[in-house]
């Protein structure tokens, strides 16, 4: 396993459409927002995910998703989701997400672990199926502190 800490943020402004009838932000949202945290975060380091991997025939399944409810997020409030990649291994990578508010308030954190996937829905090991993706994964992430 490399040992990788790498982080990323995407600000955002809450839309009403985020929202219950409560006023309240729907709690699904947040997988979402991890999801475009995620695809925004991997683009970031050189892993734009349709070329990377779905082009390519890999798919990042998702094997558990999490979330833990802090403090209430309301429509038109200023967000920052803080994602960092946790664990990268030949047969999986596992995110942790933090979203707070503009005044810095933690309102959720979670975490996403997902699997390399092929069409036929097979898990498979990456460096052998992909040495070149791995090598070039392995060094990225290994490198950032």
């Amino acid at each position: 396993m490399a040992d990788v800490n790498f982080h990323d943020q995407m600000g955002m402004i809450v839309k009403w459409g985020d929202c219950d009838a409560a006023g309240i932000s729907y709690y699904a949202k947040n997988f979402e927002w991890f999801t475009d945290a995620r695809m925004q975060l991997l683009h970031q380091y050189g892993f734009p995910y349709m070329e990377t991997f779905q082009e390519q025939g890999i798919s990042l399944v998702c094997l558990k998703a999490d979330c833990h409810y802090k403090k209430m997020i309301r429509p038109l409030e200023h967000i920052t989701v803080h994602t960092r990649l946790s664990v990268l291994k030949r047969s999986r990578m596992v995110f942790d997400y933090q979203v707070t508010k503009e005044n810095g308030e933690l309102a959720a954190e979670g975490m996403t672990s997902h699997a390399y996937v092929d069409d036929n829905g097979k898990p498979f090991d990456v460096k052998k199926r992909f040495p070149s993706l791995w090598e070039k994964m392995n060094h990225t992430f290994s490198s950032i502190k």
